[in-house]
C-alpha cells in the first residue's frame, strides 16, 4: 500500500497538480501569478479554478465558487500571466444568508501597460478612441441627477404619465 500511495505522490508531483489553496483565517492571502484556469464539477456544480502560481513557486488552485469572490475575481479581470492577488476576510452575516466576503485585485503597474508614462485612464482612452464622451467637469447636484436631467415637460411627453411615476409600466413586477 506504501508503494502506490508513494507512485501516485510521485505522479502528482511529476504533473505538477495544483493544491487547492484554502484559507484558514479572515486576512489569508494568496499572491502570485495566474497561470490558467480549469474546471471541476462538484456535487453543487461546476466552477471555474484559477492556477496561480503563488509567491514559493507552489502552483495553488483557487476555486471561484462563492459568489462574492467570482465577483470580485470578474470585476478585477486577470488575464493570464499577471500578477494576482485574493484575500479572504471571513464570512459575514447578510440579511437573509451568510456569506464569504472576499477582495480579489490584479497588480497593473505602468509597466504592465507599456513604458513608463504611457498609461491612459479610462476617460483618455474613450475620448481618443471616439467612444464614450470624457466625464463632466463637474459633479451632479446630487446622485442620479446626471442620469434624469431636468423632467421633461408635459407637452414633450404627449400629456403620457412619466415612466418616473411608474418604472414598471403598470406590471406586477
Amino acid at each position: 500500500m506504501a508503494d502506490l500511495k508513494n507512485e501516485l505522490e510521485r505522479e502528482r508531483r511529476e504533473k505538477e497538480w495544483a493544491e487547492t489553496w484554502k484559507p484558514q483565517a479572515p486576512g489569508d492571502m494568496l499572491i502570485g501569478t495566474l497561470e490558467g484556469y480549469d474546471e471541476a464539477t462538484t456535487d453543487f456544480g461546476t466552477y471555474r479554478v484559477a492556477h496561480i502560481r503563488d509567491e514559493d513557486g507552489v502552483l495553488r488552485a483557487l476555486w471561484l465558487m462563492h459568489s462574492v469572490l467570482q465577483d470580485e475575481w470578474d470585476e478585477a479581470a486577470p488575464e493570464i500571466g499577471e500578477r494576482v492577488g485574493v484575500q479572504y476576510h471571513g464570512k459575514r452575516s447578510g440579511e437573509n444568508y451568510d456569506y464569504h466576503m472576499w477582495a480579489a485585485k490584479v497588480d497593473r503597474t505602468d509597466e504592465a501597460a507599456g513604458e513608463e508614462g504611457t498609461a491612459t485612464t479610462k476617460s483618455e482612452n474613450a475620448a481618443t478612441a471616439g467612444g464614450d464622451r470624457a466625464p463632466k467637469e463637474s459633479g451632479p447636484d446630487f446622485p442620479g441627477d446626471e442620469l434624469f436631467e431636468e423632467p421633461a415637460a408635459e407637452s414633450e411627453t404627449g400629456g403620457g404619465e412619466s415612466t418616473l411615476d411608474d418604472p414598471n409600466g403598470g406590471l406586477p413586477f
